[in-house]
């Protein structure tokens, strides 16, 4: 039987380190067994203007002046997250990859509330969107989807990986890497080409290269969302720890010594690295 063993969300350091309130965009609800992270995808400034996440504390007192707080981004991951557990709480059918699908489905239709009524420029109003994974244990048997850079990692005793999650933000990422950048000028600082990815390559399914989807996915509410949702059964059999996270915990989960380190003693993990949120379940 699988217990909770930790579930936190520790802000960016650079706001601590200067004393300054959070501007927070990961929001995640765990209850009982089942678990759900999202992770608000962060916009340009109410004012429409390019600004970097901020590095020295001139830059993260121009961040906190300027940024929304709370974002949208933070209230699509709350509805999110929320909305998942509610839904899964309440099911009445038996779980599924199915059942799983038509409540993330439910999920972004309502997402969608926050978004359906606002004229969209993809700089100053952007869609307000997140990034998720969440799931549901039962007896020996872990039922889940993930869309996006958050993860799943399933480890056994030794901390060895025995499953983790799509990131199916990676073919983007690759192309825009090798193909795009090679071929045209790119600079994120110029809002034209924010716009570019967000309009071009967000949740647009049909967009290829060489036969290859080069797009990625959110939970924005649009429909094509959909089909960048993963789901997933998965067997529990050898597996010791059950870990959702945020992409801010991606370095400790590639280095087996720091993840042997968190998994232990997951407090750890509030001392170094941007906006991260870790659950544990441990059998």
């Amino acid at each position: 039987m699988f217990k909770l063993k930790f579930a936190q969300m520790y802000d960016n350091n650079i706001f601590k380190e200067y004393n300054l309130n959070p501007v927070a965009e990961d929001y995640f609800l765990a209850k009982d067994n089942i678990f759900c992270i999202a992770d608000g995808v962060t916009r340009d400034s109410i004012y429409g203007q390019v600004i970097p996440y901020p590095k020295n504390k001139e830059e993260v007192e121009f961040w906190v002046k300027v940024y929304p707080n709370p974002s949208g981004a933070y209230t699509a991951a709350k509805i999110c997250a929320n909305s998942f557990v509610k839904h899964i709480s309440e099911c009445e059918d038996e779980v599924n990859e199915n059942v799983i699908m038509e409540i993330v489905k439910k999920v972004n239709q309502e997402i969608w509330e926050i978004n359906k009524n606002r004229q969209i420029d993809y700089v100053a109003n952007d869609l307000f969107c997140c990034v998720a994974v969440g799931g549901k244990i039962e007896d020996n048997t872990l039922y889940c989807f993930s869309i996006g850079d958050s993860h799943i990692t399933l480890l056994d005793e030794n901390f060895n990986v025995k499953f983790t999650t799509i990131n199916n933000h990676r073919n983007f990422e690759e192309y825009l890497d090798n193909v795009y950048c090679k071929e045209n000028e790119f600079d994120w600082s110029n809002p034209k080409y924010r716009v570019m990815v967000r309009r071009d390559y967000r949740n647009k399914p049909n967009v290829k290269y060489n036969g290859k989807e080069v797009s990625f996915g959110v939970l924005s509410g649009e429909k094509e969302a959909e089909h960048y949702v993963d789901t997933y059964k998965v067997d529990l059999t050898g597996v010791k720890y059950i870990c959702a996270y945020s992409d801010g915990c991606e370095p400790f989960f590639e280095d087996k010594e720091k993840l042997k380190e968190i998994i232990l003693n997951p407090e750890k993990l509030q001392n170094e690295g941007k906006e991260r949120t870790l659950i544990i379940y441990e059998r």
